[in-house]
């Protein structure tokens, strides 16, 4: 029985600094995971030994490099996320523009593979970044088939916060989601900033649920000029990737269309005793 704590205990602390945007100390993670510090301190520097987490001058640790190449040897196994990886290449390159597949990770909007097309504006993303859920066009998708109560239970109200400063209303934020149900598409303007606007489109699975979406970031003008056509071509897209989708197993994306279902990590846990 211990032995199973402690091994739910490293995995806690490995999907917790997964969502870690910088480093954090081992008090902090002590707090975070409820854990006592005794065991976080003697648990981290186990993994520090084996280099599944690094640590800095400063006494703060995040992931190492073993962690990288756990991601690499996942990519290489992978099938789905090549083909993906094509995909938006393509679009990109086609569009012009900032072209991205976002799943929701623990009700967080992670950008999972991204590609810039030729225009040259300032948007750029990151693999791996992270963004509140009610900012992101994607999440109106991803969102549609999930109970609003339990989404008015697992999103802060500080992710409600726009670029504006403004505060997005949650029965607005409903409505979005029921609207972009029903087109089969969402298009989001100023959630982020006033002058950017995004599109995106459904990737669906073989039970047909949103497991992830397709879209694009681009300055707002161009979007309004190009909407119909731009439109089009993430359909097209997202098309081939839900075929693709009809015939193969994604774990990653079935996994969290499933986790919408429940709660964040962490609010039913127990204390530890």
């Amino acid at each position: 029985m211990q032995r199973a704590k402690g091994t739910d205990r490293i995995l806690d602390i490995l999907e917790h600094l997964e969502n870690e945007t910088k480093p954090v100390s081992r008090n902090a993670l002590a707090k975070a995971l409820n854990c006592p510090r005794s065991t976080i301190y003697s648990l981290v520097d186990q993994l520090v030994a084996r280099d599944w987490l690094t640590q800095d001058d400063a006494g703060t640790i995040s992931l190492g490099h073993r962690a990288g190449l756990l991601g690499l040897a996942y990519s290489r196994n992978a099938r789905f996320e090549p083909v993906a990886r094509e995909v938006v290449q393509r679009v990109a390159v086609e569009a012009g523009v900032v072209t991205e597949i976002n799943i929701a990770d623990n009700w967080q909007q992670l950008v999972l593979i991204s590609a810039t097309g030729r225009s040259r504006n300032y948007l750029r993303t990151v693999e791996g970044s992270r963004y509140p859920l009610p900012i992101t066009g994607s999440a109106r998708l991803q969102l549609a088939d999930i109970p609003r109560d339990l989404i008015r239970r697992n999103i802060p109200d500080q992710d409600f916060r726009l670029g504006s400063g403004a505060s997005l209303p949650f029965e607005q934020f409903c409505d979005e989601i029921d609207q972009a149900r029903v087109d089969g598409y969402f298009i989001a303007r100023g959630l982020i900033d006033r002058y950017v606007g995004t599109a995106g489109v459904p990737i669906v699975n073989r039970h047909q649920n949103c497991v992830a979406t397709l879209s694009i970031i681009l300055p707002q003008a161009d979007l309004d000029a190009r909407q119909d056509a731009l439109i089009e071509l993430l359909r097209r897209g997202a098309e081939e990737l839900s075929g693709y989708l009809r015939a193969a197993v994604w774990a990653m994306g079935d996994r969290a269309y499933s986790h919408l279902f429940q709660d964040r990590l962490f609010h039913d846990r127990p204390a530890p005793v």
